[in-house]
C-alpha cells in the first residue's frame, strides 16, 4: 500500500474505479474496495500533512488549502479533495464577475458586499439551523461547497468568503475576533476602500483602511464600533481592540479549527445527536484523528508549548493509528518520529515502529477451511436475521470455540449454553 501512495495522485482514477466499478460478484469485491478506499485516504492523509508541514515551516499555503487538508481526512470518494474545491472556488468567482455588472470596475467596498450577497443567495455560507451549529459536518469546507445541504461554522463561511474575495482582487482575511470569526477586508495602500485615490507620506507609514464583513450572518458590512463594544464587554483592553479586529494568521486559523474539530467531535459522541435530514455525516474518527495530527504537526503557541503539547497528543495519535489507520506507518516513522529525535518518547516510538514492521513481514499463513471447520455454519458477510432477538446483521468474524475473556463468559453465561464454550461463536455488526 506504501508503493502504491508513493505514486502520488497519478493513482487515484485507478483507486476510484476499484472502488467503484468493482461489479459486486466478483468474488474480491469486499477486498477491491477495501484496499482502493484505505489507499485512497492514505493519499489524502499524506497530502493534508505535507500541507500543514509546510505551513508550520512558515511557507506559504492557501488558506484553503490548510482547512481543505482537515476534510481530506473524511473524504469518502466524492468530490472534495485540494483540486476539487480549488477548480469550485475559481468557478464561483468567475460566475460573481460575470454576473455583476461591471465587477472589476467597483470600489472595495462594493466588491466585498457583492461576494457577500451572492455567496449568501447561493446558500453556500451561513447555517439557518441553530440546532446543528456545533454539527461535526459544519467544520469542513468541502461538505459546505458540495453537498445539497450547504451549511458551516462561522471560521468555514469566513475561509470561503475570502477564498473567493482573493481571486476577484479583494485582499480578506479571517479576524482573530474571539468566538465569531470576521472577514477583515484591506484597502489598497493608496486608495480608500471606497475607491478614492490617497497620496501615501514618503516618510510616514499609514494603516490601510479596513472594513469588517460577517458572511455567515448578512450580506451588510459590520461597523466596528459595536465590534469594540462587544470586546469591551468581554473584558478586552482597549489596547487589544485592534489586535482582534485586525486579521490573524493562516496557522492561527489552522489551529482553531482542530480546537473547534475536537469539540464538534466530543459533542456528537456524548449527545449522539441526529443531524439535518439528507445531510452529509462524517465519520468521527476520521474527524478525531484529522485533529490530532494538526495538533502533532502545527503545535500551539510557543516552541516550548508546542513540544508540551506533542508530547501530550502523541499517545492519543499512535492508539488511534493502530486502531483505525494501521496503513499509516509510512506517516508515523517520517513524519511523527522525527518530532521526537532526542526526546524520552523516541525509543517508545522506534519500538512501536520496528514491531508494526515485523508484522508486516510476517504474511499471514492462510487458513481455508476443512474437516475441523465443517460444524462452522455461517461465513463472513453473510446477512442473518436473529432468530430470537429479530434484529439483523452481518458475520464479520469467527471462532471454532469461545475465545473471550473469562469474565465475558461468566456475564453471558456462556457455560449454561448446551454446548457451553465449544461451539463457534461469531462477531457481528
Amino acid at each position: 500500500m506504501e508503493k502504491i501512495t508513493r505514486m502520488g495522485y497519478d493513482i487515484k482514477d485507478l483507486m476510484l474505479r476499484q472502488y467503484n466499478e468493482t461489479p459486486d460478484d466478483a468474488e474480491d469485491v469486499l477486498a477491491r474496495r477495501y484496499h482502493a478506499n484505505a489507499i485512497l485516504g492514505q493519499l489524502h492523509r499524506g497530502t493534508a500533512i505535507e500541507k500543514w508541514t509546510r505551513l508550520q515551516q512558515r511557507q506559504m499555503v492557501a488558506l484553503e488549502e490548510v482547512l481543505g487538508s482537515y476534510d481530506l481526512f473524511v473524504l469518502t470518494g466524492g468530490r472534495g479533495d485540494l483540486s476539487d474545491i480549488s477548480r469550485e472556488l475559481d468557478r464561483i468567482a468567475e460566475r460573481i464577475r460575470t454576473q455583476e455588472e461591471d465587477f472589476d470596475e467597483l470600489s472595495v467596498r462594493k466588491k466585498s458586499l457583492a461576494i457577500a450577497r451572492w455567496l449568501r443567495e447561493a446558500q453556500l455560507v451561513g447555517n439557518p439551523n441553530e440546532e446543528e451549529y456545533h454539527a461535526l459536518r459544519n467544520n469542513f469546507i468541502s461538505i459546505a461547497l458540495f453537498d445539497d445541504v450547504h451549511t458551516s461554522l462561522p471560521l468555514q463561511s469566513v475561509a470561503i468568503y475570502c477564498a473567493v474575495a482573493r481571486r476577484l482582487g479583494v485582499n480578506a482575511k479571517p479576524s482573530n475576533y474571539p468566538a465569531h470569526v470576521h472577514a477583515v477586508i484591506e484597502a489598497p495602500y493608496d486608495k480608500t476602500l471606497d475607491g478614492k485615490t490617497k497620496v501615501p507620506h514618503p516618510d510616514e507609514y499609514e494603516e490601510p483602511e479596513i472594513m469588517h464583513m460577517d458572511p455567515w450572518r448578512s450580506s451588510d458590512e459590520v461597523p466596528r464600533a459595536p465590534l469594540s463594544l462587544r470586546l469591551s464587554q468581554m473584558g478586552a483592553p482597549v489596547a487589544q481592540h485592534a489586535y482582534f479586529l485586525g486579521a490573524t494568521s493562516t496557522l492561527e486559523v489552522a489551529l482553531r479549527t482542530g480546537r473547534n474539530i475536537m469539540n464538534s467531535v466530543q459533542e456528537a459522541r456524548d449527545r449522539q445527536t441526529a443531524t439535518v435530514r439528507g445531510a452529509l455525516v462524517p465519520d468521527v474518527e476520521a474527524a478525531w484523528y484529522s485533529m490530532l495530527w494538526s495538533m502533532m504537526i502545527l503545535g500551539d503557541g510557543s516552541h516550548a508549548s508546542a513540544v508540551h503539547r506533542r508530547k501530550q497528543c502523541l499517545p492519543y495519535l499512535i492508539e488511534h493509528y493502530q486502531k483505525h489507520f494501521p496503513e499509516d506507518l509510512g506517516l508515523i516513522e517520517n513524519t511523527v518520529q522525527p518530532l521526537f529525535r532526542g526526546e524520552r518518547e523516541e525509543p517508545i516510538l522506534m519500538d512501536v515502529i520496528t514491531a508494526a514492521r515485523k508484522g508486516d513481514d510476517n504474511e499471514k499463513a492462510p487458513s481455508p477451511r476443512g474437516d475441523n471447520t465443517k460444524h462452522v455454519s455461517y461465513r463472513i458477510g453473510q446477512q442473518f436475521e436473529h432468530r430470537r432477538y429479530g434484529y439483523s446483521g452481518f458475520i464479520i468474524g469467527w471462532d471454532l470455540r469461545c475465545g473471550a475473556e473469562d469474565r465475558w463468559i461468566h456475564q453471558m453465561r456462556v457455560d449454561d449454553l448446551p454446548k457451553g464454550r465449544e461451539q463457534p461463536f461469531y462477531n457481528v455488526v
